[in-house]
């Protein structure tokens, strides 16, 4: 991860898998959490005790796409992870270089494909 130097605008966003740009962002998000495991004893006095548990993390956006863009992946490519359920490597961040971003590996759990324009 690099050092930010300002505040990341969402459109300035790409969501990579593998090397290739899926999409340019119109708004993006990435949620880390870390569950709890319960520790109580019949010391806590009925109180709840924890102690650290497992962490994830959700990446979610919307963006625009091109559907004829030759060698870049496609909106159903992106349908084909999900449905065949593989893995794929994935960047989140700007594409200024010195941008703070992440990455790591995961697997596209929704997809949801919209059309809008004239008849």
């Amino acid at each position: 991860m690099a050092a930010s130097t300002s505040v990341m605008n969402s459109t300035d966003v790409v969501i990579k898998v593998g090397s290739e740009i899926v999409g340019k962002m119109t708004s993006a998000s990435l949620s880390v959490s870390m569950a709890t495991r319960d520790t109580s004893t019949k010391q806590s006095a009925g109180w709840m005790e924890v102690l650290e548990g497992q962490k994830s993390w959700t990446l979610s956006g919307e963006g625009l796409v091109v559907y004829n863009n030759t060698g870049k992946t496609t909106p159903d490519e992106i349908y084909t992870y999900l449905s065949t359920r593989a893995a794929v490597a994935i960047e989140f961040g700007s594409e200024t270089t010195d941008e703070t971003y992440y990455a790591g590996s995961g697997f596209f759990t929704e997809f949801y494909h919209g059309c809008w324009g004239r008849r």
